[in-house]
């Protein structure tokens, strides 16, 4: 996309005059330009709204509620950007109407005083709190997965269903932290980033050094609400292949029986939504499916 490409220029070239406020607004119009190209029908609206203690870029689509559709918060993975993300959530669209969010410290979207899940869950309460009304799902990519399910447990009257797509319980686990230790030198060693890295989830990616173990399951324990897990398969084209190993499924089903486990989403890795975002969908909408529910 030659266009975007152009325009993302242009922004950078805004941030090094420091014109940090003309630069944010060009950077909220380029989510709809990247939408309708897969989407000519769809529309998008970028924008900076509060959470607790930082303000949080996210883009809304469509651009204008629709009458009787419930509402997604999207919450895509560590070192996505928001253009990005919209692209990949847009698939969700017929399902509900979309929220999608930066993580702390990415793009326009500040960074809290403390860096953990607890932390970052209480922007996006506040931030749900702020822009809608009633029990919303949450989709959450990989990092945003826990993130989610921290907020959803902090929120249980907010949140009506947590959605998962390849979200890791074992994060310093060799293959995924490798994958995104050479991310992130090759976007520019961005601080933010590592102290998300070393603080969360365990390793530092200046040095590739083992932290801590963190290994979150006890977040899937004792849900209020519905949550599923969409879990890519050994595709690594877009850099990696799943983040979650049958131990982790089998330990992950041991902490929450009712969670929904459908098969994985064929000809996919770790990034399954951007694999295969039909596959996903599929995969989802089996989930919905009475009988996923009912037991039946």
């Amino acid at each position: 996309m030659p266009a975007l490409e152009a325009e993302m220029r242009r922004i950078n070239t805004l941030l090094a005059a420091g014109a940090r406020d003309a630069a944010i607004t060009a950077f909220h119009a380029l989510p709809e330009q990247a939408v309708r190209t897969l989407r000519p029908d769809l529309t998008c609206r970028g924008m900076l709204l509060p959470g607790r203690h930082v303000p949080i870029s996210l883009c809304r689509i469509p651009a204008t509620p629709r009458t009787g559709m419930p509402v997604a918060l999207f919450l895509p993975g560590l070192q996505s950007s928001l253009l990005l993300a919209a692209t990949r959530a847009a698939v969700f669209v017929d399902l509900a109407d979309l929220i999608v969010c930066e993580l702390p410290n990415h793009g326009a979207t500040g960074m809290p005083p403390e860096v953990s899940l607890a932390s970052f869950a209480a922007e996006y309460a506040a931030l749900i709190d702020h822009a809608t009304t009633g029990p919303l799902a949450v989709f959450g990519e990989s990092l945003g997965g826990l993130v989610a399910l921290a907020l959803a447990r902090s929120r249980p009257e907010r949140v009506r269903s947590v959605v998962l797509l390849d979200t890791p319980f074992h994060l310093t686990r060799p293959a995924l932290a490798a994958w995104i230790t050479r991310s992130w030198h090759a976007g520019g060693k961005r601080p933010g980033i590592r102290a998300i890295c070393r603080e969360i989830m365990g390793f530092d990616p200046a040095d590739d050094t083992t932290l801590a173990t963190h290994r979150p399951f006890h977040l899937l324990r004792a849900l209020p609400f519905a949550c599923a897990h969409l879990l890519g398969g050994d595709a690594t084209r877009s850099g990696a292949g799943s983040a979650v190993t049958e131990d982790d499924v089998a330990e992950m089903k041991a902490v929450h029986p009712a969670l929904l486990l459908p098969p994985r989403v064929p000809d996919s890795g770790h990034a399954v939504l951007l694999d295969n975002p039909a596959g996903t969908l599929q995969a989802l909408r089996a989930c919905l499916a009475p009988s996923a529910t009912s037991g039946t």
